[in-house]
């Protein structure tokens, strides 16, 4: 048995539902201020809402996922270290292929998350796993927030601020808004569900259950269920759709007519249909019909009431925003940090080039040259879709990224380079890997299959 130890943490996952086995104890919040309600920036990236927080003194980020229904500690290096309280084996299981982790149920932690603090969180920290997301998203990820954090609030997000206001329940009051919508919160395993209409074309429509998960970066997943209607259209194609707590995630990516939310619907909506291996740890506990991702919630001003069972959206300025995918068909993730050499141009005063015959001295400015290392991030690819452009061109997994359209690839983040890969069909892409220490460059266009 381990107690009130420091234990290294060599922790790799990356989002989506995770679904423990265990009771779960109160883990109340409560706010530290006398207003009873504070503001909180966050970081967006990729969709996904970035928080800071400190856990038992130590200054950590986590993401903040609606689809999780405890807090997760992970994605620390083998000397890293951080204080857990009165550990005890469990495990997990979640999206993806893989068998169930162990991790570790520690007690009586202290968790601050801006002016919100627990004294009494159960944290369950992940000893293995599969990849760390901090490599899919570019920046350092911590750990995951979820019920234990919106069961005591009421939280306002606003995407294109990146801010959101937490309140107590009691100094919330609804406003009239003539262009909101309520939808009815039901939970099943401590996380959110609500009712939508999906539209697969244009003469079938379905009644669906669907999670609300912040944590996921997709618009929709629906599970494949003819019985229900549900299933994937002609036009398709196989992908990776991401990672779950224990394995990637594959299936199939498409298109469908339609999406309602109460007064509000998105036609020609994305959505990936996760195969039956991915979706077995689901299966087995949830019933649900699938989720509804970021670049949904992205498109609302929002307000989650988990008290009242309410969830209140109001479109924002993203609404109209076409839904796109990835059209190169390969993922790119952080692979940690390459030495990269420059030049600076140092100009000099002056310089003393000769002297004439009446002993006049001429000058010139001088140029002096300073090589300049420094330490950049470096990226590789991690998937490679079949038959799409990039494979087609001869991209592989494990080729290091160094330019991309002629720029050195560290000048991007993550962000940016998804941006571009999703940006436009037929645009040109030029990249210049490195394979087995050998440049190559190659060069392919943006297709949409769909």
């Amino acid at each position: 048995m381990i107690s009130n130890s420091k234990i290294p943490a060599r922790v790799i996952v990356f989002l989506v539902s995770v679904i423990f086995t265990n009771v779960f104890s109160q883990n109340d919040f409560e706010i530290d201020n006398d207003k009873g309600y504070f503001k909180q920036k966050f970081e967006l990236v990729n969709d996904l809402v970035i928080l800071p927080v400190e856990l038992n003194g130590r200054k950590l980020s986590f993401l903040l996922d609606t689809g999780v229904n405890s807090t997760i500690l992970f994605s620390f290096t083998s000397e890293d270290s951080i204080e857990v309280n009165n550990p005890s084996v469990i495990y997990i299981k979640g999206l993806g292929s893989g068998k169930p982790l162990r991790a570790l149920k520690s007690k009586k932690n202290k968790l601050r998350v801006g002016e919100a603090i627990s004294f009494d969180l159960d944290v369950y920290l992940i000893e293995g796993g599969v990849f760390s997301i901090s490599n899919r998203l570019g920046i350092p990820i911590n750990g995951i927030l979820g019920y234990d954090f919106f069961k005591d609030f009421v939280v306002e997000f606003n995407y294109r601020a990146e801010w959101m206001k937490v309140y107590h329940p009691d100094e919330f009051k609804y406003k009239k808004c003539r262009r909101c919508v309520e939808l009815p919160l039901q939970f099943y395993k401590q996380k959110p569900y609500i009712q939508a209409e999906v539209s697969i074309n244009e003469n079938e429509s379905q009644i669906v259950d669907l999670l609300v998960d912040s944590g996921s970066g997709d618009a929709l997943w629906l599970f494949k269920d003819p019985g229900k209607g549900l299933y994937v259209p002609e036009k398709s194609f196989k992908d990776f759709l991401g990672f779950g707590i224990t394995g990637s995630v594959y299936g199939d990516r498409s298109r469908i007519d339609g999406l309602s939310l109460k007064d509000y619907s998105f036609k020609d909506i994305t959505v990936s249909f996760p195969d039956s291996l991915s979706l077995a740890a689901v299966n087995s506990f949830e019933e649900r019909d699938g989720s509804i991702g970021a670049q949904v919630l992205k498109r609302f001003h929002s307000v989650f009431d988990y008290q009242r069972r309410i969830l209140r959206l109001k479109p924002n300025g993203n609404f109209r925003d076409p839904f796109e995918y990835n059209m190169s068909g390969i993922v790119i993730r952080h692979n940690g940090y390459r030495m990269v050499k420059d030049e600076a141009i140092v100009k000099s005063q002056f310089n003393i080039e000769n002297e004439n015959k009446d002993g006049v001295l001429a000058y010139s400015s001088g140029k002096k040259v300073n090589i300049i290392f420094s330490l950049e991030p470096s990226y590789e690819i991690a998937e490679v879709r079949p038959d799409s452009p990039a494979d087609i061109s001869g991209l592989q997994v494990g080729d290091e990224v160094i330019e991309i359209n002629g720029r050195p690839v560290y000048r991007y983040n993550l962000k940016k380079i998804n941006e571009i890969l999703s940006s436009k069909e037929g645009r040109r892409i030029k990249i210049e890997v490195v394979r087995k220490g050998r440049p190559i460059e190659i060069e392919f266009r943006l297709e949409r299959i769909l």
